[in-house]
């Protein structure tokens, strides 16, 4: 009898994540995980075997999650100089300032105790550099979309954004309009 060890992995993520949202970082134990996942401890070590496997396999479905949200957006979005910053735009801004605030807030903090855990994030924003620079946009400009977008996104993980809504929403088409070469008024 085979292993699905592909949904058992993300059945014991999903509970982690839950951990995170609903108690905080600080009550990320394997012991939580493997209750909240309905996992024995023995059956989350098998996937995971300490807390820090466990969080790179966090960071690293983050990662992917956020390759595919781009893939999809790029489906969306005409070709052009500007697709990619605006592919990249959307896919981290388009959504609710608040979604995932709690899964990207523990990862940053679990990061500061081992840096080595994003190295996935690392290569993703080697990736998006060559992205956004691929059809022509230059380096400067697709360095300054890049650094703004997950400036206003840190800020939003953090929960420390002094943003209304619609002041994002400005901040968010003037970027647009940067990446299309057209800086505003």
């Amino acid at each position: 009898m085979q292993r699905n060890t592909t949904n058992a992995k993300e059945k014991i993520i999903d509970a982690a994540e839950q951990v995170v949202i609903e108690a905080g970082a600080r009550h990320l134990t394997l012991e939580t995980v493997a209750s909240k996942a309905g996992v024995s401890r023995g059956g989350l070590l098998y996937h995971f075997p300490d807390k820090e496997a466990l969080l790179r396999g966090m960071l690293e479905r983050r990662v992917r999650c956020m390759k595919e949200n781009r893939i999809k957006r790029r489906s969306e979005i005409p070709a052009g100089l500007d697709r990619e910053a605006v592919v990249y735009l959307l896919s981290v801004l388009g959504d609710d300032p608040g979604a995932n605030r709690g899964i990207s807030a523990a990862l940053i903090a679990s990061a500061a105790h081992n840096p080595e855990l994003l190295a996935p994030a690392r290569e993703d924003y080697r990736q998006i550099m060559s992205d956004l620079t691929k059809d022509g946009l230059n380096f400067e400009w697709a360095a300054v979309i890049m650094l703004a977008t997950s400036g206003l996104r840190f800020l939003e993980v953090l929960a420390i954004s002094p943003f209304t809504t619609e002041e994002r929403g400005r901040i968010i088409k003037e970027l647009r309009l940067f990446a299309a070469g057209n800086k505003g008024k």
